[in-house]
């Protein structure tokens, strides 16, 4: 005997609140209290009744579908009846009716051919709703014509006087606009490939929600799993490898004993929003921060945002100011519907607005997501544009007002549910979740590539990382702020890069110069500057900066930076076309920013343009790929410089308004201008004569003692004099002690000699960068006496070609 189990599990509700008619569009397997106590009696009975004599099977079933409703007690049981030879038109129209109401789409469409033999028997005892459940089927089966006939068909026959036929020929008319959608869509379909995550991601379970990095390298997901006998939401991580295959899913472990899931996700994956509910049908929005291999405990997102309603998932902008949720909190235009709120300079989010009536609908809109251009969103919606189910829509946001949002179409949406889009930021690849009848089990997690387009736009993406440190680099926590010095003025975002790695994505349009404001813990501000060539085509640009202290005799005195730039022209295959240039022009003689300029491209209708901009946002090859060692000059930009303290100290610090705020920083590091500088700086010519190169003096010192005679100072006043005259030469300094004693003691000594000497050229006003100062401890080699052994070391060295020995 063929038989189908139900799993009775009571769990949250799935946070697509868009079909509570039973239809189980959800996926979630749904019981309470009630209904297990409903359940518990009628079964009690019926054995009672079976012991008395009753066996038939479909007799059985008539009792837990017409009195209990119970449909999935009675599927079984019509099953066993069909096998033992019942044909009774009545019993199939009935296990086709439990068959709508299973979790899967798989199950679901089995109904059609049960539904199709009760229409071959006699109809006069059928109910009508055999053709309105027929054409629910057909729709979702995607036969589009065959559903529309059958809609159709319950428009015929239906009682209109019947209350609840009244109800579903109102659903019917939505439905029927739904399908003329559907083949619509078809018809233009767009060819794209859907492509289904292996069974690592996608389970017997549901799967849903996919977030996702801006450069594809984590994505995090919800998943149903089963715990302590019912189903519970939980999060799961996966990171793709550099050979592009993704890992296996971790859970993340989250401090709440409510259900989680995934609501959205910062560009660098260092920051993600989560929902947190209970069983009630409310929930709300938390933030949590990746900490180390963990995350934080969530963090509510503010009274602002969460109220005592259903608060299902958020997208904030890169700037970090807007947030884009949804909610079915009241006043709203019905359902669940898309908000904004905008942040305070507090960090507070303030009150929110609803998108109005060109997003929202009487039916329920969700899932929304900002692209990175913080003016394109995605969301998902039931309404009348839909293919059936939930559909995938995008709108632009475009003087001042959104546009009509269109429908992403077939293949990605179809007639069942299709939602929780989001699409990485290079614009190539989408993620979704959906019910297909290829699927694993409920909801699974779908992507696709994006269509290639015929037209380029002119972007730079620059990848970096920042480490830091004396012996061994590592990441250090840093601030960076981005300054268009063109428009004196700081792009409106904050790019915290990763902690654990130092990595850190930024966009930036072409012919422009650019200060990065940075600041590492341990450091003193410091500002790189980036200029960006006027390229026609899009662009990486790969950047490592790296720090060190510069320490004498154990202390710091200043700090060097060294940025190395790689840069990458990702389409220098592509041939250039009149469009092309034009829209180049575009970008390179206009004063617009980013997003002006997409806004001027979108207001021209130039929509290939637009689509390739949205594709062009982001690349996804890792900045670890790039050996920074292994470039040529020709693809490799250079340069190191050093700050000391006694120059450019706090009370030397450059100050930079911006806006309305004004950033102190070391003087700004201009890393072209620099790297062809240092590239040739071995042939500028020297205005000193070479002979000064070789001269070297000592100055000795009495047993034990770091002072020196006055009577040296005449010699060392020479040595300023010629430092004086000669920006290009510097000084270095070796102190030594005589080989008695201990080598600690010593090394003091020496230390303390060379030191002595240092103050009197800082005294002098020559600057530290101009002299190399060290302490050697016990003089190595031959000496005439051991009076000569306590001594410094002073000779004149050419700064533009002095490397230190260590």
């Amino acid at each position: 005997m063929k038989t189908i189990i139900f799993q009775h599990v009571t769990v949250f509700k799935y946070r697509n609140l868009h079909d509570f008619n039973c239809k189980r569009k959800s996926n979630f397997l749904r019981t309470n209290f009630i209904f297990c106590l409903i359940l518990f009696v009628f079964t009690s009975f019926f054995n009672q009744v079976f012991a008395q004599g009753i066996n038939s099977s479909a007799d059985r079933a008539n009792k837990f579908f017409e009195l209990a409703k119970n449909y999935e007690a009675a599927l079984p049981l019509y099953q066993q009846a069909v096998e033992e030879g019942v044909t009774d038109p009545m019993v199939y129209y009935r296990l086709g009716v439990c068959y709508t109401y299973t979790p899967t789409l798989i199950q679901q469409i089995n109904s059609i051919a049960y539904f199709e033999k009760a229409l071959k028997g006699s109809k006069e005892n059928i109910p009508t709703k055999v053709f309105y459940y027929l054409g629910q089927m057909y729709h979702k089966d995607i036969k589009i014509q065959q559903a529309i006939d059958s809609y159709n068909q319950y428009k015929k026959f239906a009682d209109k006087d019947n209350k609840e036929a009244k109800e579903l020929l109102k659903d019917t008319e939505r439905q029927l606009t739904m399908c003329k959608n559907a083949l619509f869509l078809i018809n233009e379909s767009s060819g794209v490939v859907i492509n289904k995550f292996n069974e690592t991601v996608n389970t017997k379970n549901t799967e849903y929600n996919p977030v996702v990095t801006a450069d594809e390298s984590m994505m995090a997901y919800t998943a149903l799993r089963e715990e302590r006998g019912k189903l519970v939401e939980k999060i799961f991580i996966t990171e793709k490898g550099s050979a592009g295959k993704w890992s296996v899913p971790k859970e993340i472990a989250i401090k709440t004993d409510l259900n989680v899931g995934t609501a959205g996700i910062s560009p660098d994956g260092q920051e993600m929003i989560v929902f947190v509910g209970g069983a009630n049908r409310t929930g709300s929005l938390y933030c949590i921060q990746k900490n180390g291999s963990g995350w934080s405990v969530p963090t509510s997102l503010g009274d602002m945002i969460n109220s005592k309603y259903l608060e299902t998932t958020a997208s904030i902008t890169p700037n970090g100011k807007t947030i884009y949720f949804a909610s079915n909190r009241p006043q709203g235009f019905g359902g669940m519907d898309i908000y904004k709120s905008e942040r305070d300079a507090t960090g507070k989010w303030g009150r929110p607005e609803n998108l109005g009536p060109e997003i929202n609908t009487e039916y329920d809109e969700d899932a929304p997501f900002i692209h990175p251009d913080s003016k394109t969103l995605f969301f998902t919606s039931n309404n009348l544009k839909s293919m059936g189910g939930s559909d995938i829509f995008r709108t632009s946001y475009v003087a001042g007002k959104w546009q009509t949002p269109e429908n992403l179409g077939y293949p990605i949406n179809t007639p069942t549910d299709d939602n929780y889009f989001t699409l990485t930021a290079n614009g190539k690849m989408g993620y979704f979740s959906s019910e297909r009848k290829d699927g694993t089990g409920g909801q699974d997690i779908y992507y696709f590539e994006m269509p290639a387009q015929n037209s380029n736009i002119p972007l730079t993406l620059i990848k970096g990382r920042i480490l830091a440190g004396e012996n061994e680099l590592k990441p250090v926590p840093t601030i960076i702020k981005v300054v268009d010095n063109e428009a004196q003025k700081k792009i409106d975002y904050v790019y915290n890069p990763e902690k654990s790695t130092g990595n850190y994505l930024i966009i930036l349009p072409p012919g422009k110069n650019y200060d990065l404001i940075i600041e590492s813990e341990g450091y003193l501000p410091y500002t790189v500057n980036v200029n960006i060539p006027n390229q026609t085509n899009f662009y990486e640009l790969y950047q490592e900066i790296l720090l060190k202290p510069i320490k004498q005799f154990g202390v710091v005195v200043g700090q060097e930076v060294s940025v190395k730039n790689a840069f990458h022209n990702v389409n220098e295959q592509t041939k250039s076309t009149a469009r092309h240039a034009n829209e180049a022009m575009l970008v390179q003689r206009d004063s617009l920013d980013l997003y002006d300029m997409m806004e001027a491209i979108i207001a021209a209708t130039d929509t290939a343009a637009y689509e390739y901009l949205l594709s062009l946002m982001y690349a996804t090859n890792p900045i670890d790929a790039i050996d920074f060692n292994d470039l040529s000059e020709e693809k490799l930009e250079s340069a190191e410089i050093a700050y000391f303290y006694d120059e450019t100290g706090t009370d030397n610090l450059e100050a930079k308004k911006v806006g309305n705020e004004t950033i102190y920083t070391l003087p700004t590091f201009y890393v072209t201008e620099e790297a062809i500088k240092q590239k040739n700086k071995k042939n500028v010519a020297s205005n000193y004569d070479k002979k000064l190169l070789q001269t070297v003096k000592n100055v000795f010192f009495d047993i034990g003692v770091s002072k020196f005679n006055d009577s040296y100072k005449s010699e060392l006043q020479e040595i300023a004099n010629l430092l004086k005259q000669y920006e290009s030469l510097g000084v270095e300094i070796s102190g030594y002690a005589s080989p008695e004693g201990n080598a600690e003691d010593n090394q003091r000594l020496s230390n303390e000699r060379a030191i002595e000497v240092l103050n009197f050229f800082n005294q002098q006003n020559i600057v530290r960068r101009r002299i190399i100062a060290r302490g050697y401890g016990a003089s190595s080699g031959k000496v005439d006496n051991k009076d000569e052994s306590r001594r410094v070391e002073i000779r004149l060295i050419d700064l533009n070609n002095y490397e230190l020995a260590e």
